[in-house]
């Protein structure tokens, strides 16, 4: 799994950097009203407004009243105080603060838009756990069946489908983070998926007697 994990790192790093200078606030804004619109259209209105209203709780709680926002705002750019008292230099720099707010709007917009995606993820949490407890009981069963007789355990489909769940973990991290509009039913195909590989992993350990 350490291979997995580092493909992540490197894709959120590069991800970060994209959001951070190339892609512009607008589009991430466009983004997140049709991916809105998508999932309420999927999922209904009323599924619809729980994950905005969770999303925009945690936006609002962990970046706009903690102050985060306004803090990293005031270091980069100066406030009317601080260009009043510069005299003869006012304009000093007009261009690069413009910018420099711009890139931290669409930040923050990246930032809604990620956790806009946790709390859809979390509305399918319950359901995965219906899925994943029969795949790990399945798993188990079928490998303490091929402890007792001559069945195969073949690894493998213990080895890909270890890959295969690191594959979907990495997978999902780069969509989450993605500025593009990302189906709803994506997460729960994911899952059902994952799921399906849990089972195949524990049913193939190699037998021990």
């Amino acid at each position: 799994m350490k291979q997995p994990l580092w493909v992540a790192i490197w894709i959120i790093a590069i991800e970060a950097i994209v959001v951070s200078v190339l892609v512009p606030g607008d589009w991430t804004a466009s983004v997140i009203e049709q991916e809105s619109e998508l999932l309420e259209m999927r999922l209904g209105p009323a599924e619809h407004r729980w994950v905005h209203d969770r999303a925009r709780d945690w936006f609002n709680s962990s970046l706009i009243d903690s102050g985060v926002y306004q803090a990293v705002l005031n270091h980069i750019i100066p406030t009317k105080e601080e260009k009043s008292r510069s005299k003869g230099m006012e304009n000093m720099g007009k261009g690069w603060f413009t910018w420099a707010e711009s890139r931290l709007q669409a930040m923050a917009n990246a930032y809604y838009h990620i956790l806009s995606r946790m709390a859809l993820l979390a509305t399918w949490a319950p359901y995965f756990l219906i899925l994943l407890v029969p795949a790990i009981y399945d798993g188990i069963s079928t490998w303490r069946i091929k402890r007792t007789n001559f069945a195969y355990a073949s690894p493998a489909l213990h080895r890909y489908s270890t890959k295969g769940i690191g594959l979907i973990v990495v997978t999902l991290v780069a969509l989450f983070l993605a500025p593009i509009v990302l189906d709803p039913t994506i997460i729960p195909a994911a899952m059902m998926i994952a799921c399906v590989m849990v089972g195949l992993m524990i049913g193939n350990f190699q037998k021990r007697v």
